[in-house]
């Protein structure tokens, strides 16, 4: 149980963890589950849909610009301006014809992945300079769990959503919450 045997002040360190890996894991589950189905829906190939897992390099090769973020810049600035990023190209999205998957497209797709993959960084740097070593066991727990959440929460309810709501409306209110957020 996470309360038993955590001070007040580890729990609220905690339930910050649990937050930044929700958000970490929200852009994830759009990229993976909610674009396939609106790429789909509105008329793109398989064989395109199957190629654009190749934008997602960025998550592979974030190695190269994690030091910088390391380094420069508060963290959590650096989670807020990915925030504010990610936000922009959902709202952007709906505004641009993704049947053809031009080049804007594939901009907008790789923007979110690179920013996705930054935001992990300026995530996993903050959650590690948080949680104290006798924290570190539970953090991890939370971090995994509400990583989970995320890709359910995110990717099928907004998939579920759409069943409700106009594709556009879906994606321009899933950038209004990132930005609040």
């Amino acid at each position: 149980m996470l309360g038993a045997g955590y001070s007040s002040a580890s729990r609220k360190k905690l339930g910050v963890v649990a937050l930044l890996y929700f958000i970490q894991g929200a852009p994830a589950a759009i990229l993976w589950e909610v674009l396939p189905v609106y790429f789909r829906i509105n008329g793109v190939s398989l064989r395109a849909i199957g190629g654009l897992p190749l934008l997602e390099l960025p998550y592979s090769l974030k190695v190269f610009w994690s030091p910088l973020v390391h380094r420069y810049g508060d963290r959590r600035m650096w989670v807020t301006a990915c925030m504010l990023g990610i936000g922009a190209v959902l709202f952007a999205l709906p505004f641009v014809d993704v049947a053809g998957v031009g080049l804007i497209v594939l901009v907008l797709i790789l923007a979110l992945t690179t920013l996705s993959a930054t935001q992990d960084i300026a995530i996993d740097s903050y959650s590690v300079g948080l949680v104290n070593r006798e924290e570190e066991g539970a953090a991890n727990g939370v971090r995994a769990s509400a990583y989970r959440v995320a890709l359910v929460c995110a990717g099928g309810g907004l998939v579920f959503l759409a069943a409700v709501l106009a594709w556009n409306s879906l994606f321009i209110l899933a950038g209004s919450v990132f930005a609040l957020l």
